[in-house]
């Protein structure tokens, strides 16, 4: 089970089986969300925008990835191979794994949650209640 402190810029790891604490890692200011994917926990980082990577078996920092969308709101989520993040005016930012960077980044009005499933990812935009769908295959 993984946890943020905002407060202190901390991602916790916490053994379910024993209830005891097995990493804590300083990642980037105020991570508040998490997401899991390829080997790793990754958290968006809402003092500065950047989306922290944590290898998931060593709990050793990797990277901290300039992603350029800091402030309070959000989400993260992993799917289709790639990670997602989302923002207020910053819809959409699509990170490849592989590479630790960002591979497009999409701006305007949106972002709330984001979510992949179903081959698509979902994205809901708060100020115009509704939710978005598209394939993350598309160019």
């Amino acid at each position: 089970m993984w946890i943020t402190t905002p407060e202190k810029n901390l991602l916790t790891r916490v053994d379910p089986k024993t209830n005891t604490v097995t990493h804590t890692i300083e990642v980037g200011p105020g991570p508040r969300f998490l997401t899991t994917g390829a080997g790793a926990v990754w958290t968006l980082n809402q003092g500065d925008g950047t989306v922290s990577r944590v290898d998931a078996e060593t709990g050793k920092l990797i990277a901290n990835i300039e992603v350029g969308i800091p402030g309070s709101g959000g989400e993260i989520a992993f799917g289709e191979g790639h990670v997602w993040a989302t923002v207020f005016q910053i819809p959409l930012s699509e990170i490849d794994p592989a590479t630790n960077t960002v591979i497009k980044q999409w701006t305007g009005a949106g972002g709330d949650s984001v979510r992949v499933g179903h081959g698509s990812v979902w994205l809901s935009n708060l100020r115009e209640q509704n939710v978005w769908r598209f394939s993350p295959k598309q160019p």
